[in-house]
């Protein structure tokens, strides 16, 4: 079993995402919002973040009382857009995957049928969970982005 502990977001956790944010490296930041946010996020990408329930939904991972990892998708025409991110200190642990998982199982379970996730093209953390959650995911190369494409499965969807 896991150290995570997975809880919806709330504007309450708008401190704890502000310090999650701050602390990661500037290649984590970059690799999860395709350009530098730096030190002090500013109020739009924190509130970004956190979307309303009608554009989306925020998760939190939590290993003890420290929030670890922040996943989300939000509404994109007719489809949602996933991003994750994690920690500098608790990557390759498998917290990404399990975050997917869940958000996974939420966007199925309010009918959501098609999923996006976006990234440059040097993250290598990206492709490997795209390829364990959606291993038939239409695949788009475009410069130095990648994007995928692929359906909501309706099934338990199978964590790293």
């Amino acid at each position: 079993m896991s150290a995570l502990r997975i809880r919806a977001a709330t504007r309450r956790d708008r401190p704890a995402l502000v310090a999650l944010l701050s602390g990661l490296s500037a290649e984590s930041a970059y690799q999860r919002f395709q350009t530098a946010i730096g030190a002090h996020p500013s109020r739009p990408v924190v509130d970004g973040l956190l979307p309303e329930a009608t554009r989306g939904v925020a998760l939190l991972g939590f290993v003890g009382g420290e929030l670890v990892a922040h996943g989300m998708w939000a509404r994109a025409g007719r489809a949602a857009e996933l991003g994750i991110l994690v920690a500098d200190g608790h990557q390759r642990q498998g917290f990404g995957s399990e975050l997917a998982t869940a958000l996974l199982a939420d966007l199925a379970a309010r009918g959501i049928e098609q999923v996006e996730v976006y990234t440059g093209a040097g993250n290598r953390a990206v492709p490997r969970m795209v390829a364990r959650q959606a291993p038939g995911a239409d695949r788009t190369l475009d410069g130095a982005s990648v994007s995928w494409t692929f359906p909501v499965e309706r099934r338990r969807v199978v964590a790293a």
